[in-house]
């Protein structure tokens, strides 16, 4: 039996990466903003939704201090995407909304034009 091997850069879906600025009353943990975007995820596109959007997060991305990150879908699920951080209104007992600060193709764009 052969090994399965992974599909090269040509044959995967294509990407895309959402800035996003978390904007709350105090300060958001990133393990419970992460919560709220998976629970949200889950309410509004299901099971199926959500790996179709195959969101990823960048962890090493987070800024902690200015409260912005990147997000990693699939390049036709984006506007999916940002529905559902539009929905979220409280993280963590605290009133937050998510802005998008912008939508790139690769994370050196992102990082270059947004951080």
């Amino acid at each position: 039996m052969a090994d399965p091997r992974m599909l090269p850069p040509s044959m995967r879906p294509p990407k895309r990466y959402i800035v996003y600025e978390v904007i709350s009353e105090s300060p958001v943990i990133y393990g419970e903003l992460v919560n709220a975007i998976w629970t949200t995820t889950m309410e509004f596109l299901g099971e199926l939704g959500g790996s179709e959007a195959n969101i990823w997060f960048v962890h090493n991305t987070y800024d902690a201090k200015k409260q912005t990150g990147i997000i990693k879908c699939r390049h036709d699920n984006v506007e999916k995407v940002r529905a559902v951080l539009a929905l979220i209104s409280i993280v963590s007992e605290s009133k937050c909304m998510i802005r998008i600060l912008g939508v790139t193709g690769t994370i050196k764009s992102a990082k270059s034009k947004y951080f």
